[in-house]
């Protein structure tokens, strides 16, 4: 397909995004399968795991412990994962989109590999985006937190002056509220602006906290068109997400009607849960796409990467170098 380096208009950034997603399905849900593959084997995995307590007959309640420690881990061990293969896949479907860009036909081998020599300032590059995000709700819930304290611990050490109790809750809790939409706002601000982080840790020779600067640069200007491709790609997933749950009930009920703790009813709803995943699977790749498709129309806009490609492209090629001369490539510029 002909993705030709120019300024967008609204209409034109969504068809194309769209329309790399149709002319490469298979190529990119295949890119952002791993992690719903592991999101699917996790959610057997516990369903297997509820399934069996409910039919053990002689359980100790001393096992707990171990139960809960081994949950700890498992928890630990799925989520360090699924953010490893998340990452990577996002990168991935970034160098696939860049290779249609390039006039260069996409496949899923190379894609990941060079993703993964970049695997590194995208973890740091997420890594830092979420410290920043946990730490915007961590300073909007502070205030309420200490007050809604204070209150119980009024209520807990003395019976004098319920008044006192009573307001110092009634405030925390208005807080709670306001800060919870402040915290909300804060967040997409931000996701906003880091809309691109990803695309320019992988397609640029920068580091992770480089590329969040690089990302909050490029997105100016641009931050309408990043909320209206998150909002159109939260209406896909939430439609197929519905059909996806169209497609589970009748497992769900079926797993019901026969007992949970029949085989018949583990593995209907083994299959119910199967079934309730394609919908992540395959909308995934929308919102990656789209990412990528912006960040080539940022670089456009405030750095007219169409016409510095165009000029390299026309320019004579370099003379070969002589017999034993070194050629030292320019330094990269921090």
């Amino acid at each position: 397909m002909n993705l030709d380096l120019r300024t967008l208009t609204v209409s034109e950034f969504l068809d194309r995004t769209f329309s790399i997603y149709r002319h490469r399905f298979l190529l990119f849900v295949g890119l952002m399968a791993p992690q719903a593959v592991l999101s699917l084997l996790a959610a057997l995995a516990w369903g297997w795991a509820t399934s069996s307590l409910t039919t053990l007959k002689d359980f100790e309640p001393a096992n707990l412990i171990g139960l809960t420690i081994g949950a700890a881990i498992g928890v630990v061990v799925f989520t360090i994962a699924h953010w490893l293969l998340y990452v990577l896949g996002v990168g991935a479907t970034t160098i696939a989109v860049s290779d249609l860009y390039g006039r260069i036909t996409p496949d899923a081998g190379s894609a990941f590999s060079a993703a993964s020599r970049r695997l590194g300032p995208l973890l740091w590059a997420t890594f830092l985006m979420a410290v920043r995000v946990f730490g915007v709700i961590a300073g909007c819930l502070v205030i309420p937190a200490i007050l809604l304290g204070a209150a119980g611990g009024l209520g807990a050490i003395t019976e004098w002056n319920r008044g006192v109790v009573g307001g110092f809750a009634a405030v925390g809790f208005a807080l709670l509220a306001l800060a919870l939409l402040v915290a909300l706002g804060l967040m997409l601000f931000m996701a906003l602006r880091y809309a691109v982080v990803i695309p320019a840790a992988v397609l640029e020779p920068i580091g992770g906290r480089a590329a969040i600067v690089r990302s909050i640069r490029l997105t100016q200007g641009l931050l309408g068109r990043a909320f209206l491709l998150m909002l159109c790609t939260g209406v896909v997933s939430w439609a197929a997400a519905m059909v996806g749950m169209m497609l589970q009930m009748p497992f769900v009920f079926g797993a019901i009607m026969a007992g949970p703790e029949t085989r018949l009813g583990f593995w209907l709803n083994m299959i119910g849960t199967a079934l309730g995943s394609i919908s992540q699977t395959v909308t995934a790749p929308i919102t990656a796409i789209g990412v990528v498709v912006l960040y080539f129309e940022a670089r456009i806009r405030h750095e007219a990467l169409d016409l510095q490609v165009l000029t390299e492209a026309l320019a004579p090629p370099p003379a070969p170098p002589s017999p034993g001369l070194a050629i030292v490539p320019p330094p990269i510029p921090h």
